[in-house]
């Protein structure tokens, strides 16, 4: 995990895709603390303002979970993370998709009935 300085990415997604991929991976395993931001800041190269970042990217993505006492890796087991695991933005594709076509037909159904009602 170093800096790429001619990465096209900004910083903050090369810190987090790297440690993306080593929570899919199992290198950091399920419920694992991830080092402090000073420690992580250190072994990347990059400003702990960057870490913070890449941190709350991978939070908000529901790849890590934070208590008072850091950051771990999400695990299913933990109380602290969340009820599902993270989804790839196909997945998300694939279920908005899913709800717009659901609205259509709710949408259809309802025109039915009032058109019924209208009767």
């Amino acid at each position: 995990m170093a800096r790429a300085e001619n990465d096209p990415r900004a910083p903050f997604e090369q810190l987090a895709d790297d440690l993306r991929e080593r929570i899919k991976s199992g290198t950091i395993a399920p419920g694992e603390k991830l080092p402090s931001v000073r420690k992580l800041a250190e072994e990347s190269g990059f400003v702990p303002v960057t870490v913070q970042k890449s941190l709350g990217t991978l939070r908000n993505e529901g790849w890590i979970f934070t208590t008072g006492r850091g950051s771990f890796a999400y695990d299913p087991e933990s109380p602290h993370s969340r009820t599902a695991p993270p989804v790839s933005a196909e997945q998300f594709a694939e279920l908005k998709a899913q709800v717009a076509e659901l609205a259509e037909r709710l949408q259809a159904l309802e025109e039915q009935q009032s058109d019924r009602a209208d009767s």
